[in-house]
């Protein structure tokens, strides 16, 4: 017997279930808070478009991006990026699509307002998930933090 889940969009009601999704590794639990107060407004404001898997009411898997004016590059002479963040199924849900389909959803809604440039950080777990949606392998990125 299949088993079936609905895709609904992340609302701004939403926040908490997006942070524990962002910040789901048991060390990370502290910074939920923080995480739901910082991505409410960009739900509210549409600079976070994310999507749920649902199976009734239970939250399955969840998927967003966050949408970035990066500036007009060659490249990308809009200059809007999205990074895909928040990728995340329940345990006993995964390897049944749901993260490919809420990626899948989450794209389709950027695409329709005019980002045609993504990135994303993967697990080597996810990698063949994003390759198979179009996703290549991208040399590392530098980053600096500078001391507080």
């Amino acid at each position: 017997m299949a088993v079936s889940w609905t895709i609904r969009p992340a609302l701004v009601g939403d926040a908490a279930q997006v942070a524990a999704h962002g910040c789901y590794r048991v060390d990370d639990a502290d910074r939920r808070p923080a995480y739901a107060d910082w991505v409410s407004p960009r739900i509210a404001s549409g600079h976070y478009i994310g999507c749920f898997a649902v199976q009734g009411e239970v939250v399955v898997g969840g998927a967003g991006a966050v949408l970035l004016d990066w500036g007009p590059t060659r490249a990308n002479p809009r200059g809007q990026m999205a990074r895909i963040v928040n990728v995340f199924t329940v345990e006993e849900w995964r390897r049944q699509g749901v993260a490919r389909e809420l990626v899948a959803a989450v794209l389709r809604q950027c695409e329709a307002l005019g980002v045609r440039e993504f990135n994303l950080g993967a697990t080597r777990e996810g990698r063949s998930l994003y390759r198979s949606l179009g996703f290549e392998d991208y040399p590392a990125e530098m980053r600096r933090r500078s001391a507080s």
